[in-house]
């Protein structure tokens, strides 16, 4: 069972979740440009292009989260429904 949150403990998880991302899409993309200490390593690219995915996901849903009130279950990933009385 989801615990329940509020609407801005909602929003002040989702705004963290994408600072995050934020952070490691911006320190995979410098390492896929400059590389380490000068030295390309491989795979830098392919990391590079998942964190831009993540960075993607973590905005969807922090805009989801502001417009639409929307929250997930941190385990499954899954959308919580509001149960009908």
């Amino acid at each position: 069972m989801a615990k329940k949150m509020s609407y801005l403990d909602n929003l002040k998880k989702e705004m963290s979740d994408r600072a995050k991302a934020a952070d490691r899409f911006s320190r995979a993309n410098y390492e896929a440009r400059y590389g380490v200490q000068g030295i390309k390593q491989p795979g830098s690219q392919a990391r590079a292009s998942q964190a831009s995915r993540s960075l993607t996901k973590a905005t969807g849903q922090l805009f989801g989260a502001v417009l639409q009130g929307r929250r997930y279950d941190d385990k499954t990933g899954k959308q919580i429904k509001a149960k009908k009385k």
